[in-house]
This record gives structure tokens, C-alpha cells and sequence, in this order.
């Protein structure tokens, strides 16, 4: 189920560049003799000069077997769930009771901070959770050996593991086994000094000291807002409490093997970060699971060994299943899974459940597949829109439209090509407020590549856009004239713009000339910018954004009474078959929820016939 979620989401064009994307490139990069290299976020970086992932290493050959995001996704859901044996193994060894065993089993599958991070991009610490439950199993048996080996492995998922590893070595010491206890301690501390202060500035290029991969970058950027805490205090609070609180009626009665959650938890609790990174839905919590685990396992052993001495006995395994109740609910309720009743009641812009933003896939995300396979070249130096990005990471040189650490006409000069969503459908919030995304989102980035000299428009489908330094061009054109008077006009939209005249020429091999006019009939300068989109019937994906007013003379500009004229290009598929078809159009509001999918929710006024397109 994490799988399909998680792939879902993917194929459903729902998560940015960032991060999947950063991890994707990097262990790609391993194929090509890089250290874990990525460029997505405008300089050149190391996984090994940020959280040191070595383990990122092993995972490569697969990788390069299916080098495809969705591949990290699938074997994160593996990792996650492989960490249901060794946990079975030591509840089941600790208690004697199959059906308690399996019970803690299925909590630590239900998890809510084990599922959102897995739900959660692709991270290493997320990786660990076997090899730190596969560790506890062998330090149960007293197999120092493979306890050692299990550890590395965790170790080498990032740097930070380090530290629940050395509290949990403290744990062991204080519990008896001095020699392994201490002997922890020192590998964990050892290891993430090394990583931190050794590793980290070695593999770190020039600009990325300077930046993402300087110390003074990494404390700020998770710890920049510690002293302001007080007003976020609640909102901590409750995220603690959701990470503790399924197994806290069992892992209460084991308060030692808490600490190394505690270790974890806290710094998170007090941290900022993106998201922000307090909030459960991450991934930053997700070593705290092991942990509380086997807190749960030992504070059940403990209940089964006072109930089994009372008279009569009592039944201690109801308090395993009980845990699996509450987890359940928490899950249920926080967790947007098929489990979830809230799954099916999804609303738009939610990001969740069955809606478009979040598992559904839609008709236009396989087009863009298809699209993508076909336009875009592939090992060429590009830069994209966050969402199409995720397809094309697999390059030496690939950048997000919208970087960290450069502006998007910095890296103009090292790309060939640029591939960007004028419509872009992903869109979180509700009608009155969008929290994330929009469809605008890459308009100025159209503005810039439409106004640079060495960008051509190679290919325009239904938004999609590639742009590229060679290539035939598809022309667009603006010319903006005052007028005193309102003109006579084919159509209105709202009382706000009117259509004067619409040509459309064939220019054969399915290319066509069109130049619509139009006229400004209010001051539209106060208002969020107007698209105008048009419509081809009966065939699909045949949208045609008008680039021209979106990007070269954008309505925010428009004065009274001017007169817009725009021109431009349309290069339709060859798999068209021949017919007259129509051809209407209708002006959109970029502040719209809905304006991606240009229906009657975004549309302003009524759309337009303006005649017919005729395919030979």
C-alpha cells in the first residue's frame, strides 16, 4: 500500500524537485563516477558535504537497473516494511506470545511517523529503521558481531543517526553491558564527528562551502528561529504529542530505552526549517519509531511478567492490541491512506487521498509523459518546472526553474533547454486561498525566456513548453497601441477585456498563424493577472495558452481603451485526424484554485467561438 501511495503520488506529477528529486540525480550520478553529486539547486553538490549518505552508495546498482525516482520510492516502502521481522522476532522472543508479537508488528506497520515518511519524498534516516530494528534484535541476542554490522549500516544512512546510536549505547551501559555499551558510544561519536567535521567539508565544492554545505548554513537553517518558539509553542507541543502517543501506554513502563527518542524528538521540536520541520508529516521524526518500539516490547514484558505473578494471572497481551487500536485511530486520522476514512472525502487543492493533487493520476499527467519522452532531449543541461523536473533528474546538469542558491538568468548560460508548465495543475489550499503552488507559478520564468535572445519556443502542447538555444521557433509576437475609445468587439469577457478580431492562417504541416486583438476595457492593474487560453473541441489536450499576453505584455499592464495585439504560432500533432474542428476562447484568473483546469470556476464571463480550425 506505501508503495502504491508513494509511486501514486509521483505519477500523479505531486511532489517537486525537492527532495526526491536532489536523491535521485545524486545516486545517478554514482554511475557516472560522481560522488553522490546534484546540481538541482544551482550549484554543484555532494550528498557527502550534506547528511554523508553512504549507504546511498549500495542502493546505486539498483538504481541503475530502473534509474527512475519511483525506483527510491518502491525501495523505501521495502525498507520500511523489512523492518517488521527483526522487531517480530525480538517481541516475540522477549514475550512468548505470537499474538502480542504480531500486534506490535502491525503498530509499528500502522506507525503515523513511520507512514508520512515514507509517504515523505525518499531520505536515509528513514533507510535506517531496519537496520537500527535488525541492531536491537542482535543486541538481544547478545550477537555483538552482527549488532556492530547492523549498526554501520544505519550509521552510513546519515550522519545525525549518530546520535540516537550513542544514546542508545548509553542505555546498554547503564543497563550492565559496559563493554558494548561504551563501545556504541564511541563508534556512534566517532562516526558522526568524522561525517560532520571531516567528510562533509572535503566533498564540498567551492560554492558549496560557501552555502548548503557550511556548518553556519546547516545550524541556521534547521535552528534559526529557536529563541521564537513561544509562538509556535502549542503547535510543537502537538506534534510531540502525536509522535509519542500510540505507544505511550506501553513504552512509559521502559523509560530508559525513551531516551534515544527523546534525542531525536527534541531537537526536531525546537527546529524550523522548510514545512515547517516540527511538523509530524515529514520525515525528521522517523528514528524515534525504532526507539519506542522497543520501549513498547521491553514495557510489555514488564506487564506480562507482574500479570503472570498475580493471582489470578491477568491478561497483560490485551495492552499490545489495545496499541494497535490507538495507533489505528491516530493513523486513520492524521495519515492520508486507503485506511483513512478522510481518504475518500478528499477535497480539491487538499493534497490528499483521491483527489488530482494528491493519488489520482489525471489524463493530462500521462500526457506529460508522453510529452516529456518525446520533446525533451535526453542528457542535455536543462532546467524545469518542479513537478516535470522529476522526470528528467538523470542528467549531469540539471536545475529546478525556481534554486536555492541562484537566480534562474544565472544559470541560463550552462542549460540548453528549459521545459516549463504554463499550466501548471498543482495547486494546495482551498477557493479563497492558495497556500501552495498555482498556476502562475512559472509564468516569470516564461517572462524571462520569451525576452532572452538566445531562448527559442520549440514546442507549445496544451501549456507544456520547451524552450532551447537551437531549433526551428514557433513565433510569438505582441504589439500594444492607444486608442481614446472602446472599439467595436466581437465579444466581452466580464466588462474587463473585448475581443476586436481573431485571423487564424494555415501555414501548412499542421502549423497555423494566429493573431487575436484585443482591448482593455477597465484598469485591470489591481486585479491578479488574466491568462487567455484556447479551446480546440474533441481534441485532447489541445489547450493553447496565449504566451504573448501572459508573458510579453501581461494584463497588469493593460490601460483603458489599449489595443493588444499578439501573434503567434501553434504546431498541432500529426495524430490529429483530418476535420474541421472548433475553436473557442476564454480569459482565465491566475488567482483561481481551478485555473489550470480552465473551466467555469476560473473562467471570467463566458468563453468565445471564434471559428474553426480545418486539418487537411
Amino acid at each position: 500500500m506505501m508503495a502504491w501511495l508513494s509511486t501514486a503520488k509521483y505519477h500523479g506529477y505531486n511532489l517537486q524537485s525537492f527532495d526526491l528529486g536532489n536523491m535521485s540525480q545524486a545516486i545517478w550520478s554514482v554511475s557516472q563516477g560522481k560522488p553522490l553529486v546534484f546540481t538541482t539547486e544551482g550549484i554543484e553538490w555532494s550528498r557527502l558535504s550534506l547528511h554523508v549518505e553512504l549507504f546511498y552508495f549500495l542502493l546505486a546498482p539498483f538504481y541503475a537497473l530502473r534509474p527512475s525516482p519511483d525506483t527510491l520510492l518502491i525501495i523505501q516502502a521495502a525498507f520500511y516494511t523489512l523492518g517488521a521481522w527483526p522487531l517480530y522476532r525480538f517481541a516475540y522472543r522477549r514475550l512468548a506470545h505470537e499474538g502480542a508479537a504480531l500486534a506490535l508488528v502491525a503498530t509499528y506497520l500502522l506507525f503515523p511517523i513511520g507512514q508520512t515518511a515514507v509517504l515523505f519524498h525518499f531520505h536515509g534516516d528513514t533507510l535506517a529503521l531496519p537496520f537500527l530494528l535488525f541492531a536491537i534484535d542482535a543486541m538481544d541476542q547478545k550477537a555483538w558481531s552482527r549488532y556492530a554490522m547492523w549498526l554501520i549500516l544505519s550509521l552510513s544512512c546519515k550522519f545525525y543517526v549518530a546520535v540516537p546510536v550513542a544514546i542508545m549505547g548509553g542505555v546498554l551501559w547503564l543497563k550492565g553491558e559496559r563493554k558494548a555499551g561504551m563501545g556504541t558510544v564511541l563508534l556512534a561519536g566517532m562516526w558522526g564527528i568524522v561525517a560532520f567535521l571531516l567528510i562533509r567539508p572535503l566533498f564540498a565544492t567551492p560554492e558549496a562551502a560557501q552555502t548548503g554545505a557550511s556548518i553556519s548554513y546547516y545550524l541556521d537553517h534547521y535552528f534559526n528561529q529557536f529563541f521564537t518558539i513561544d509562538h509556535t509553542f502549542l503547535a510543537r507541543l502537538s506534534n510531540g504529542l502525536i509522535v509519542f502517543a500510540p505507544v505511550l501506554l506501553l513504552a512509559i513502563r521502559a523509560p530508559l530505552w525513551l531516551l534515544p527518542a527523546v534525542a531525536v524528538a527534541l531537537p526536531v521540536m525546537f527546529s524550523n526549517g522548510p514545512g515547517p520541520s516540527y511538523d509530524y508529516r515529514y520525515h525528521h521524526y522517523v528514528l524515534v519509531v525504532p526507539f519506542l518500539m522497543t520501549a513498547a516490547v521491553f514495557g510489555l514484558a514488564s506487564l506480562r511478567q507482574k500479570a503472570e505473578s498475580a493471582n489470578p494471572p491477568q491478561k497483560w497481551h490485551r495492552y499490545a492490541w489495545i496499541t494497535v487500536v490507538i495507533t489505528l485511530i491516530f493513523s486513520s486520522l492524521l495519515v492520508s491512506t486507503p485506511l483513512s476514512p478522510l481518504f475518500y472525502l478528499a477535497e480539491s487543492g487538499s493534497g490528499l487521498g483521491n483527489d488530482e493533487t494528491g493519488y489520482r493520476q489525471t489524463p493530462r499527467d500521462t500526457f506529460k509523459d508522453t510529452w516529456l519522452a518525446e520533446q525533451v532531449p535526453p542528457d542535455a543541461p536543462l532546467t524545469a518546472s518542479d513537478q516535470l523536473g522529476f522526470r528528467l533528474v538523470n542528467r549531469p546538469v540539471f536545475y529546478r526553474n525556481h534554486m536555492k542558491f541562484k537566480e534562474f538568468a544565472e544559470i541560463l548560460p550552462a542549460v540548453e533547454f528549459a521545459v516549463v508548465d504554463s499550466l501548471n495543475d498543482f495547486a494546495l489550499g482551498t477557493p479563497d486561498e492558495i497556500l501552495e503552488g498555482r498556476v502562475s507559478a512559472d509564468h516569470p520564468i516564461i517572462t524571462q525566456l520569451m525576452t532572452n535572445p538566445e531562448f527559442k519556443l520549440l514546442n507549445a502542447q496544451d501549456g507544456l513548453l520547451l524552450f532551447g538555444k537551437k531549433g526551428e521557433a514557433v513565433a510569438q509576437t505582441i504589439d500594444v497601441q492607444d486608442a481614446t475609445s472602446p472599439l467595436p468587439a466581437l465579444a466581452q469577457f466580464d466588462n474587463l477585456i473585448a475581443l476586436i478580431d481573431v485571423q487564424i492562417v494555415p501555414q501548412g504541416n499542421n502549423r497555423y498563424h494566429f493573431t487575436y486583438t484585443w482591448q482593455a476595457l477597465a484598469e485591470l492593474n489591481g486585479r491578479s493577472p488574466l491568462i487567455a487560453v484556447s479551446h480546440l473541441a474533441e481534441i485532447p489536450h489541445a489547450r493553447i495558452v496565449h504566451l504573448p499576453t501572459l508573458a510579453l505584455a501581461p494584463t497588469t499592464s493593460w490601460v483603458p481603451n489599449q489595443i493588444i495585439i499578439e501573434s503567434f504560432e501553434i504546431e498541432l500533432p500529426d495524430n490529429i485526424s483530418p476535420g474541421e474542428y472548433p475553436l473557442s476562447v476564454g480569459w482565465y484568473d491566475t488567482s483561481s484554485l481551478f485555473a489550470a483546469q480552465t473551466n467555469e470556476q476560473s473562467r471570467i464571463g463566458n468563453d468565445f467561438l471564434v471559428g474553426s480550425v480545418t486539418i487537411p
